[in-house]
């Protein structure tokens, strides 16, 4: 399997950097495109008519087109919420042509509902989108990582001590990772007892975001809580290269663009050495993390604008860390981890006719972990196979819908010491959902989903609903809702226990105000959890990682109620850009082997997040800070008289970056330094008592309380600044 991917790889690399292409003469077409008020309307497509030559406006509404089309031709603008409009041209090599364009918005779409319960959007490409992808990496609490971003938003919870999204209540089983249509089998690095790892993607790899907090699209299921969906980036702009170097590595990546296709490189190597020996941390890290990796992209598109993305992924690293011994927490162990995580996909979309297309996607990923956790040895690999496909139409003006299948088969397998679990499932799935608007200002979204599981032997249907009025020019009321499944975790499986499906029902109400520079959203919600795992017998025990010796059934049921509060706002004070994110939840839950109804150890109750961007005039300066507070988490106390009733104290970060662009004559860059936890507060997220007596207590505390960290980006192909 590594000989063909190795040799896959090479094959790519070769055709990137050796085959020759032609220098043909070529015209360029350039102008800015404004919206009906003459402000500049960034990102939209503009391009040659019945040719594959085109580009995107940036940040003022520029674009540039560079052709080797001669002749009569139509150059075309295309932007969601505005009629496309066109303009006739005759090409001749060599030449430059000027052509503005201002916008008319589409009679339609004046003032259009959009239905928007349980999501927000971080897209370059939608009107209504709440975030850009540029936001997510300039977010310092959020250190490039796009959960990190997340974790500022209403409806989520930053759990320093464990690895995931946690959604309203949910813990990080209950939330799926998508990208192109592609279930994301470990989306985050691996586990390290104690400590939260980082997802392993940038943002800048993907054009648009969806988070959805709940009642998502029947096009997904198996997560009872929300769902992370990521697209990846067409063809770039440019041909490009840039490098990369910054206290936890270093990476060079290129893109090279031909007409219709282009091909895509990134090799990275990662040695934590220097930041660990910068930074003080709560634990020993022996061996800091150390590893190498590599992917590549090939795109292709032709003049019906069908368009194919194939990538291959391959990274693996080593690391060594002293983790409290979860049965005796006044002591370590030693714990050595070596990852090696490899994923191929290919997604392909055809268009039929302008407003009918069908997408067809696959992917193949493998994970595994080598393990000595106190000197014994533990193993878990798992691998994902997985397909499907959809048929989408704008059916008429007023109903766009889609209907789809998809198979998943993934694997499981873990030795612990000496004892060896295993475990293997194919999922099937039918799905359809549609979008009705009668008029402009009522928007209808109904849907269906058929799950069928191979390994508990049981089929589901999940149906769904959505809704959403104008009820003014800016202000619109949503709602949402519908029914959830997904199978037991690992744990029981792996152990050979098949309960049925768990459940989750969604109530979702909110309203929401969003002008061009303003964004105001509140929003309600009630989740009923119902079939959840529940062990029989024996006593509470928290150690994550104990291995089930109980019987379990579908007894298990809880619920998540709350309000989410969101305000974006960057047209108050010139060149500030900020958001205000606030939750409040009360959940209970009687599951696994909790012996009561009571509120998880991941749970806070209220959850606060103030952000906030400067730029600093036209010097190249911005400056990103993140202000999160959250009111204490349940902790297990063996001496109290009432389950999880005691509650950490208050947890309290605050984060800040600095970015500073440059160019030195056609060299390009950023230098960036952020500091994490800035007044050096000391977190505690709970507290761990010994399994016997006396039960002294000993608090959980973060990986270290204050980092920094500093790098610097640069790239060798000309760009304007504001493309940075």
């Amino acid at each position: 399997m590594k000989t063909i991917f190795y040799n896959f790889l090479y094959s790519l690399i070769f055709f990137q950097f050796v085959a020759p292409f032609c220098s043909i003469a070529q015209s360029v077409i350039k102008g800015k495109v404004t919206d009906p008020k003459g402000k500049p309307v960034p990102f939209v497509n503009v391009f040659v008519k019945n040719s594959i030559s085109g580009a995107s406006t940036d940040t003022l509404g520029f674009y540039q087109i560079k052709t080797k089309e001669t002749g009569n031709h139509f150059i075309a603008v295309s932007a969601i919420g505005y009629d496309t409009i066109s303009a006739f041209v005759i090409l001749e090599n060599g030449k430059e042509y000027v052509q503005d364009f201002k916008l008319k918005e589409k009679v339609t779409n004046l003032g259009e509902v959009t239905i928007s319960a349980g999501s927000f959007d971080a897209d370059n490409d939608r009107k209504i989108a709440v975030l850009r992808p540029i936001d997510i990496y300039t977010t310092a609490s959020a250190a490039g990582d796009i959960v990190g971003a997340i974790q500022t938003l209403p409806g989520t919870m930053k759990v320093s001590d464990q690895t995931g999204l946690f959604v309203r209540g949910g813990d990080a089983s209950e939330s799926a990772t998508i990208v192109d249509d592609m279930v994301v089998q470990d989306p985050f690095f691996s586990d390290v007892p104690g400590i939260a790892q980082r997802s392993r993607f940038s943002p800048f790899q993907f054009k648009g975001v969806s988070f959805s907090s709940g009642g998502y699209s029947a096009r997904y299921g198996q997560a009872l809580s929300g769902v992370l969906e990521l697209n990846t980036n067409d063809l770039p702009e440019k041909t490009t290269l840039s490098l990369n170097l910054n206290l936890a590595g270093a990476s060079v990546s290129g893109a090279k663009l031909w007409k219709n296709q282009s091909f895509e490189a990134t090799i990275n190597y990662t040695n934590l050495t220097p930041f660990y020996g910068l930074v003080k941390t709560n634990y020993d890290v022996y061996n800091p993390p150390i590893g190498l990796g590599a992917s590549a992209k090939w795109v292709w598109t032709n003049s019906n604008h069908d368009i194919l993305k194939t990538s291959v992924n391959y990274s693996g690293y080593s690391s060594g860390i002293d983790v409290v011994n979860p049965e005796m927490p006044d002591s370590t162990l030693q714990f050595d981890l070596k990852n090696t995580y490899g994923i191929g996909s290919v997604y392909y979309k055809h268009y039929f006719t302008e407003k009918t297309y069908s997408t067809i996607s696959g992917s193949y990923s493998s994970n595994g972990d080598n393990v000595s956790w106190g000197g014994l040895p533990y193993e878990k690999t798992d691998w994902r196979a997985q397909g499907r496909a959809e048929l989408l139409s704008d059916i008429s003006e007023n109903v766009f819908g889609f209907i789809g299948t998809e198979v998943q088969r993934y694997d499981v397998n873990q030795t612990s010491d000496t004892s060896k679990f295993a475990y293997q499932e194919t999922q099937a799935a039918a799905y359809a959902e549609a979008e009705w608007k009668p008029v402009r200002w009522l928007g209808i979204k109904p849907g269906i989903r058929y799950e069928y599981s191979r390994l508990l032997n049981r089929g589901v249907l999940a149906p769904r609903l959505a809704a959403a009025v104008k009820v003014s020019e800016y202000g619109q009321i949503s709602i949402a809702g519908g029914v959830f499944y997904q199978n037991p975790e690992d744990k029981y499986l792996l152990v050979g226990e098949r309960p049925n499906f768990q459940q989750a029902v969604h109530y979702i109400a909110n309203y929401q105000y969003s002008s061009e520079d303003r964004t105001f959203r509140v929003e309600g919600y009630y989740k009923s959890y119902n079939q959840l795992v529940r062990e029989l017998y024996g006593t509470y025990d928290p150690n994550p990682y104990r291995i089930i010796t109980s019987p379990v059934d579908n007894s298990g049921h809880g619920y998540a109620q709350g309000i989410d509060v969101f305000w974006k706002d960057k047209a108050s004070i010139k060149n500030l850009d900020y958001w205000v994110s606030y939750s409040y939840i009360d959940t209970k839950r009687l599951y696994e082997n909790f012996p009561v109804m009571a509120t998880p150890t991941f749970v806070s109750k209220n959850n606060l997040n103030l952000v906030a961007k400067y730029s600093i005039g036209k010097t190249g300066f911005m400056i990103s800070g993140t202000y999160s507070f959250a009111t204490g988490r349940p902790y297990y106390d063996p001496t109290s008289n009432q389950f999880l009733s005691e509650t950490s104290p208050v947890y309290q970060n605050l984060a800040i970056s600095l970015n500073y662009i440059f160019t030195i004559k056609k060299v390009f860059g950023v230098v960036y330094i952020s500091g994490d936890n800035v007044t050096n507060y000391h977190n505690i997220m709970g507290y761990r008592y010994p399994y016997y007596p006396p039960y002294d207590k000993y608090p959980i505390i973060p990986a270290m309380y204050r980092s920094v960290f500093v790098g610097i980006s640069l790239s060798l192909t000309p760009f304007k600044k504001e493309d940075l």
